[in-house]
């Protein structure tokens, strides 16, 4: 019975490392589609199109990302006892999750840094789009004025024009 317990234990170690190997395919993933949304933010024209397909594609991802998490959470919950009781036993393991925890801290912060700095530029953009969108309609609202009074001063001219003969 032991050894089907060492073997479920090694079993479970084996896919702990797993899940976070697969996390960190996950948040490279992410990560470059933050890069090549920044690329269309900053590339003139804007295309909506290719921005909203990365949203999309990002979206599918980061429930991939919560999936993992939870399936991590739930087999270290089951092996938790015995690697904190067992440390020098599974030294090498140990130390390739904390290699691993680390490589996905650090995605993490370039990929939350990197959202931020997209943000801001989208912010800036929208705000850029929204002064052009006023000065059009103020624009089209000064056209059509003008030519409203025009039209009118051509009526008043004639009807002028006609009285006096």
């Amino acid at each position: 019975m032991e050894l089907d317990n060492q073997i479920a234990k090694h079993t479970y170690i084996s896919l702990l490392a797993d899940v976070l190997k697969k996390k960190i395919e996950v948040l490279t993933t992410l990560l470059d589609l933050t890069e090549q949304q920044d690329s269309i933010i900053t590339t003139e024209p804007f295309n909506d199109e290719e921005f909203l397909n990365t949203i999309s594609a990002k979206e599918g991802y980061i429930d991939e990302l919560l999936k993992l998490e939870d399936g991590f959470e739930r087999i270290y919950s089951a092996i938790k006892e015995e690697l904190t009781s067992s440390k020098d036993k599974f030294a090498d393991e140990i130390s390739k999750f904390k290699e691993y925890i680390g490589i996905i801290t650090d995605l993490s912060v370039k990929l939350q840094s990197t959202e931020a700095r997209n943000k801001q530029k989208m912010e800036t953009y929208l705000a850029a789009q929204r002064n052009n969108l006023r000065k059009s309609r103020i624009s089209n609202q000064t056209v059509a004025n003008y030519y409203k009074t025009t039209s009118l001063q051509h009526e008043a001219q004639s009807y002028f024009y006609d009285k006096k003969k």
